[in-house]
């Protein structure tokens, strides 16, 4: 009697905990069923092996990259548009980014990827605490939020793998390789406009789309915080590559 009655009424076993979306259900899932892939990581928050896959796709597109661009190409002409800068010291700056490109870069792919998610994911989760459509969001899932939506662009770090390794690239940077931005394709004197020509990325606006659709799904935001946290890092990122063109 008193086992039924401990059975009936007391030490009830848990229900056992929803299992996170593996890797490759991540990458799958981003592409061909991401609210239900999101609504699973609400439940389960999962981000370490994305977060991996996309230090390692940015590794290699640096190192691909950084030993086949043309730095003095690259640089010769943006050196010579700046008044500041001496005619006689170009070449000397010249040669001393050829020496820390690589190693600069490689830094920033291993360490700089990270940091930029863990920033990104903290302010999906204060938006997401200020405008929660019910419970408030855990950091997990905003870093979940801020990284998964990303393996989107895998297949564009292909492509740009693929091109660094079979044709020559100049002094070219990565975002202006790949026939995936309207910059690509229009080329204009202003080079503002260009720059923002080639924010204008097929690739770039899928990840927004997705960022949209986890913010709601996973992190349960309301959707004008969603659009917060789509529009103003969009409107960030454009506005520093505009100011950066020279």
């Amino acid at each position: 009697m008193s086992d039924q009655s401990s059975s009936l009424y007391g030490d009830q076993p848990e229900a056992p905990r929803p299992k996170a979306p593996g890797l490759i259900d991540q990458i799958v899932g981003v592409f061909t069923a991401p609210v239900e892939l999101f609504q699973k990581l609400n439940k389960a928050p999962s981000w370490g092996w994305a977060l991996g896959v996309l230090v390692v796709a940015a590794l290699v597109v640096t190192v691909i990259w950084g030993l086949r661009v043309d730095v003095e190409e690259m640089l010769r002409p943006i050196l010579e548009r700046n008044p500041q800068v001496q005619a006689s010291q170009i070449d000397m700056i010249i040669e001393m980014q050829k020496k820390f490109v690589l190693p600069f870069g490689i830094i920033g792919a291993l360490f700089g990827t990270a940091a930029a998610m863990a920033l990104v994911g903290l302010f999906y989760w204060l938006i997401g605490k200020a405008l929660p459509e019910a419970e408030a969001p855990s950091y997990p899932q905003a870093l979940s939020a801020a990284v998964v939506p990303t393996l989107v662009r895998l297949p564009h770090t292909l492509l740009l793998i693929v091109i660094c390794l079979v044709r020559p690239i100049g002094g070219l940077t990565p975002e202006k390789l790949a026939p995936t931005s309207l910059g690509y394709f229009m080329h204009v004197e202003n080079l503002k406009l260009h720059a923002f020509l080639y924010s204008i990325d097929l690739f770039y606006l899928a990840e927004a789309v997705l960022t949209y659709f986890a913010l709601r799904h996973l992190v349960r935001m309301k959707t004008s915080g969603a659009l917060i946290c789509v529009l103003l890092p969009m409107a960030f990122g454009i506005g520093l590559r505009i100011l950066g063109a020279k």
